[in-house]
């Protein structure tokens, strides 16, 4: 299909979709689509790291911290931004809430088919946020999900059928990294057993109950360190920070120590963070896919995972330690089991290896297409029946 795509995300830093959308443009453009990536940026931010695609930020000043406000302006500043693109794509793909209200606003002025990619259907406190979440996929022309679990929250909250597309992981990129010496400055001793937990502080991330099962963790192997990497995000975590930081300060120096938050990362650095990690701990509550599973897969690192969906839907037991999320003891040890045994990492490590071989952006990609084809061409056979039939619309 040679449509040109509009790709939409609301931030140039590295959360979920922001990644998604980056590596799912640059896999249509390496395909041969004419496609453009759009986010917005405060203060002339850059994209997180370098693109392999057109790319065009809109403004976004500084926001009130109440949420409904800020989401308000962040919508109202999108919809400045379509002002100088309507027209130009026949796909405008909208990869969150934000962008997709914006869009399907602008959609009811003339603008071409709006797609929407759920990553995961959030229950919002806030009336006006759940109304804008509800919205942006009534609306849309076609939905997207990324896995079977979100696909089927979509059609029991919103009764919408989505088209399930899987994420994809750039093995490549996985296989070699580059130092940059980050690790190095971390404090990070050569035989330390690594633990990576990537997304930042967040209740559905799980963090207070993975830290009570680290805690554990570190008095039974005192050569573990836990790093927490990422963090970016549009939402106000900061009282459960607030929470994690004084029971972390709480432990004895040593310990301490051995736990560190990095915030938001270059890709390089995390990148070089997965090939030294021993283990990847993604012990949440609710994700849309875990594409932080995937990328570890592809490091060859071992994956302790939620024994529950979407996580279910592309490892097992063969390939990661599943446990129970909500049990603090089963993830406690779970990550006794991994940090101790380094046989069973590296009998995961090369299974999972394998496992992730089977996702690839280019798959992404193709079935991308695909689905965009398909949408573009009901309009096309519509007009081609009524013309056939002698009939003109609007007559």
């Amino acid at each position: 299909m040679r449509a040109s795509v509009g790709l939409f995300t609301y931030s140039v830093k590295p959360r979920g979709s922001v990644v998604h959308a980056a590596c799912l443009a640059e896999a249509l453009a390496d395909a041969g689509t004419d496609v453009t990536l759009y986010a917005l940026t405060k203060g002339n931010d850059a994209f997180f790291r370098p693109l392999r695609c057109r790319f065009v930020a809109f403004p976004a000043a500084p926001a009130p911290a109440e949420p409904d406000r800020l989401i308000e302006q962040r919508i109202a500043e999108l919809q400045a931004g379509l002002e100088h693109v309507a027209d130009r794509h026949d796909v405008y793909h909208a990869e969150d809430c934000l962008t997709a209200s914006a869009l399907v606003t602008a959609k009811l002025r003339g603008l071409r088919p709006v797609v929407r990619t759920v990553h995961h259907v959030e229950n919002y406190a806030s009336p006006f946020l759940a109304a804008c979440q509800r919205r942006s996929i009534l609306a849309a022309d076609l939905v997207l999900s990324v896995s079977e679990r979100t696909s089927r929250d979509v059609s029991a909250e919103f009764g919408r059928s989505s088209r399930i597309v899987h994420n994809g992981v750039d093995l490549a990129r996985f296989a070699t990294v580059t130092p940059t010496g980050f690790v190095a400055r971390l404090g990070i001793a050569p035989d330390d057993v690594v633990v990576l937990s990537v997304g930042g502080v967040e209740e559905r991330k799980n963090t207070l109950r993975t830290l009570d099962a680290m805690i554990a963790t570190l008095c039974a192997n005192p050569r573990v360190f836990w790093v927490l990497a990422g963090g970016a995000s549009i939402w106000d975590h900061s009282e459960l920070e607030r929470r994690f930081d004084e029971r972390v300060a709480a432990l004895p120096a040593e310990q301490r120590r051995r736990v560190v938050r990095t915030g938001p990362l270059e890709e390089a650095a995390l990148g070089e963070l997965y090939a030294r990690s021993d283990v990847l701990a993604c012990a949440s509550l609710h994700e849309g896919f875990g594409l932080c599973v995937l990328e570890a897969l592809a490091s060859g690192t071992a994956v302790l995972a939620s024994n529950r969906e979407p996580f279910t839907e592309f490892v097992d037991d063969g390939v990661a330690r599943l446990v129970d999320p909500e049990d603090t003891a089963s993830i406690a040890e779970g990550l006794r089991a991994l940090t101790g045994d380094a046989a069973l990492r590296a009998r995961l490590a090369s299974a999972g290896r394998g496992r992730a071989s089977a996702f690839s952006w280019a798959k992404a990609a193709s079935e991308h297409l695909d689905a965009y084809g398909e949408l573009l061409e009901g309009p096309a056979r519509r007009q081609r029946t009524l013309r056939a039939a002698g009939v003109h619309e609007g007559a």
